[in-house]
């Protein structure tokens, strides 16, 4: 007799396992994508000492101005929150060939994509626990994309099926943690 399939939670694609991003791939595009934020947030910081004169810039403290932290923090939001799920990606996904999609195959929505930035930016994960993370799980999701729903895979990677969405559960540090993840069919021997 089959039990019935538990598809309370709906269905969700899976790709072949060397479509999902590595460590080195997704390392390497956070690295690109950090220096183009820094490259942007120096290129701003040197506009208003450009109208300065030589005196001025010798007495000028360093300290950066809120405005630009503000702004700074907008363009960083606009750019990992708006740009990264779109058709043009970031420069870092761009160069390493990547693109990031939810549980269903479709482009993530701006709450997903922030709640998984606030994830990294506030904790509980952080990129060491994200990176060993990301090495051993099977579908290579750090654990900021298991509990945003998200995969990170090869631009033109094309799902191979779909299969119900599970609550996976984990036990740690006297926590028990839960997210959805798409349990794949199992291959028969």
């Amino acid at each position: 007799m089959n039990k019935p399939r538990d598809n309370s939670l709906g269905e969700g694609v899976y790709f072949e396992l060397e479509s999902y991003a590595g460590f080195i791939r997704r390392f390497a595009a956070i690295i690109i994508d950090f220096i183009v934020l820094l490259a942007l947030y120096v290129f701003l910081s040197i506009i208003p000492l450009l109208s300065l004169s030589i005196d001025a810039i010798h007495e000028y403290e360093g300290e950066p101005d809120s405005r630009l932290m503000l702004l700074m923090i907008a363009i960083a939001w606009g750019y990992l929150v708006i740009l990264k799920p779109s058709k043009w990606r970031t420069v870092g996904y761009r160069m390493t060939g990547l693109k990031i999609i939810n549980t269903r195959g479709n482009k993530p929505s701006i709450f997903t994509m922030t709640f998984r930035l606030l994830l990294w930016m506030f904790g509980p994960f952080h990129l060491l626990f994200d990176l060993i993370w990301l090495s051993v799980d099977s579908e290579r999701q750090s654990l900021r994309d298991c509990y945003s729903g998200t995969y990170v895979v090869r631009a033109n990677a094309e799902p191979i099926g779909t299969a119900p969405i599970h609550l996976a559960y984990y036990n740690a540090l006297g926590y028990s943690f839960m997210y959805p993840r798409v349990v794949r069919p199992k291959v028969p021997d």
